[in-house]
């Protein structure tokens, strides 16, 4: 005689979604990589693809973009109060976006420069929609990096705005100089970026982490995808630099994506399943 036995509860909604929409953002990456390629490679099959170049760079890189605050959310769902999820990704794109409104409009503080129109729509006519959902989910996943290196709010506060402009360090000459995402008009010491941005990036972040940690009492868990998804998210303006010559920033970019890497190896932080946090 079968003894009947009770299913296993199927996962929750959000983690049915995460993996298939990892590897949707997977395959944004390698097809603007390998399109990128064959460009560089046969640069005559631009006459073929040419009435659809425009759609063929924006339609993955929107989406890319798209599913980049998505990620992180679906990913910090199970063990966090929804409340505290909205209010990390309105504090993320509040500050980045208002940030990135005044940088255009007055220079400050990343230095002058604006947005080209691979980007979409622009929140007057400024900034891209896209943009500041981006640094809600880059900052609250360098969060979660700093948030496993030490358990003193205040450290992981700086570390997350650290964490912040290491992914810059590729970001940027990938997205102004291989491809004009945004121009810096003026030029700059680093790929024709100046220093100056790497400053705004820096206190930018300060203030998004601060309201994560002050107003928000920081995370809850850590999530097992964040050193993935980070990774995953330096790793493709690195691609670009590497399709593009930029080999000094592909470089650093390695580098500076090494180092919270490394960090996280040391303590035996890297690979671990959802750890809750100390109060």
């Amino acid at each position: 005689m079968h003894v009947l036995q009770d299913a296993p509860p199927a996962p929750p909604v959000a983690e049915r979604l995460f993996r298939p929409l990892l590897w949707l953002f997977v395959g944004t990456i390698a097809f603007s990589v390998a399109g990128t390629l064959l460009l560089r490679l046969f640069p005559s099959t631009l006459t073929l693809f040419g009435p659809y170049y425009p759609t063929l760079v924006k339609a993955p890189t929107w989406t890319y973009m798209a599913l980049l605050p998505v990620l992180p959310v679906l990913a910090y769902w199970r063990h966090h109060p929804k409340t505290l999820l909205a209010f990390f990704a309105l504090w993320g794109c509040l500050v980045g976006g208002m940030s990135e409104l005044i940088g255009t409009s007055t220079g400050l503080p990343f230095g002058p420069y604006a947005y080209t129109e691979w980007l979409g729509p622009k929140l007057l006519d400024h900034v891209p929609f896209l943009i500041p959902p981006s640094w809600f989910a880059m900052s609250l996943l360098s969060l979660d990096l700093a948030s496993r290196l030490t358990a003193r709010r205040y450290e992981r506060i700086a570390l997350t705005a650290l964490f912040m402009v290491l992914w810059d360090v590729a970001l940027d000459p990938a997205m102004s100089k291989a491809f004009p995402f945004w121009v810096y008009p003026d030029g700059g010491f680093y790929f024709g970026m100046p220093a100056s941005n790497w400053v705004g990036w820096f206190v930018v972040s300060l203030v998004i982490a601060w309201g994560y940690e002050v107003i928000g009492g920081g995370l809850r868990v850590t999530s097992r995808w964040a050193p993935l998804l980070y990774a995953l998210n330096v790793l493709f303006p690195l691609l670009i630099c590497a399709l593009y010559d930029l080999w000094a920033a592909l470089l650093f970019g390695t580098i500076a994506l090494l180092l919270p890497l490394l960090a996280l190896a040391a303590r035996g932080r890297l690979r671990e399943p959802d750890v809750p946090l100390e109060a």
